[in-house]
């Protein structure tokens, strides 16, 4: 049967539940106000299609976040918090807080608020976030689009996750959001971070969350408009419990594809255990970094297609030739703090608009260092993973 969806305004007051202590709160945030928009709704519909919780005392939450775009960027509209849970046979969708007009959902302080409001609202055992967006791994805001317009500009750089379109003097702009801000920016420990966007699964994004979640999941390729499977995921995260499962559907759904849409990598990182992973990597590219600084990174497994910036970590140090030993050190390493990881066998790029070969797949992107000069390089060593390992010296 077709739920059928219907709207409401009620009153944001704290629910004092007598069960908060087993509640889990799921909260999607759409960050859409871009080119994604269409893609984004859909995505809220599917999860309209697939289980829900009601709204029963002491039953689960499902929260949406969202900043509907009506026609044209210039319409500044509302950013709304939404709860979606299931009445009979129907999905209610009850806006439970309506921010200010033209606010930024990927502004660091809108964000920190808006999952204030939520741990105010909703008291829980535990919060976890999809966040779904475009996104550009951990390089500088607007330098995937036009690197060659950072040389010599003394822009500052930042990295981004998120991107909001505003119009300014009748042209196009875009917001994106720090990758720190945003993990500075979360109030609370998340038991799981799933970031539906393009090319957010880098080792140096995963490190950056390492105070914040349990587990985050993300894409080292470009992610497909379609994203997680949306009819499955609050069953998954709310009922099993289980972030590798979203994992592992997302997958599958693309393996039932053929041509270019058969293209997805995932994987899902305990950060807490990725210390052994930066043990392991400060003393390889110590030992080899003459060799990483040198090679040509044709011949190194990459993920995003013609822009050179995401490459296999461990086909990096694979194709510098360290032993056997480190090797099987390496891979001990990624065992340990990867713990789900799932691939297509080619990826398709919209660089090109062709699919590439996966031969390998670790489940963590790295930069090479052989790629780029000083801009980026300078860049790199503020990320809090380089500090770690000295990647770029």
């Amino acid at each position: 049967m077709t739920a059928i969806a219907t709207m409401a305004l009620v009153s944001c007051g704290k629910e004092n539940k007598a069960s908060d202590d087993s509640r889990k709160v799921m909260i999607l945030y759409s960050a859409g106000y871009n080119s994604l928009s269409s893609y984004l709704r859909r995505n809220i519909q599917e999860l309209q299609e697939g289980w829900l919780p009601t709204k029963k005392t002491g039953q689960d939450v499902v929260l949406i976040v969202s900043k509907p775009l009506q026609g044209s960027y210039a319409n500044q509209t509302s950013p709304v918090l939404i709860r979606m849970y299931k009445s009979g046979s129907s999905v209610i969708m009850d806006t439970v807080k309506v921010y200010t007009k033209g606010r930024s959902l990927v502004e660091k302080e809108s964000f920190q608020s808006i999952l204030q409001d939520i741990k105010s609202m909703y008291p829980a055992a535990s919060y976890g976030m999809v966040f779904s967006s475009h996104a550009t791994g951990w390089l500088p805001s607007g330098y995937y689009a036009n690197p060659y317009a950072f040389e010599n500009s003394g822009q500052v750089m930042r990295k981004t996750i998120g991107q909001e379109v505003y119009i300014e003097n009748s042209v196009s702009r875009s917001q994106e959001m720090e990758v720190e801000d945003m993990a500075s920016a979360i109030p609370y420990k998340l038991d799981y971070l799933l970031i539906d966007a393009c090319l957010g699964g880098c080792v140096e994004v995963a490190y950056a969350f390492r105070d914040k979640v349990n587990y985050i999941g993300f894409s080292p390729a470009e992610v497909l408009t379609e994203g997680f499977d949306y009819t499955k995921i609050a069953r998954q995260l709310l009922q099993a419990g289980s972030p590798a499962n979203v994992c592992s559907d997302y997958i599958e759904r693309y393996l039932a594809k053929t041509g270019d849409y058969k293209s997805a990598t995932i994987s899902l990182v305990e950060p807490a255990k990725m210390g052994s992973l930066v043990s392991v990597c400060k003393q390889l590219t110590e030992k080899y970094r003459t060799r990483i600084n040198s090679l040509d990174y044709v011949t190194v497994q990459e993920y995003g297609g013609t822009k050179h910036w995401f490459f296999d970590l461990e086909d990096i140090f694979l194709k510098a030739g360290i032993t056997t030993e480190e090797a099987r050190k390496l891979e001990d390493a990624l065992n340990e703090c990867v713990v789900y990881k799932g691939n297509t066998g080619q990826y398709y790029s919209a660089t090109d608009g062709s699919t590439h070969e996966i031969t390998i797949y670790s489940g963590l992107a790295m930069y090479l260092p052989s790629v780029d000069g000083d801009y980026l390089h300078n860049f790199y060593k503020s990320l809090s993973w380089n500090k770690a390992v000295e990647l770029v010296k």
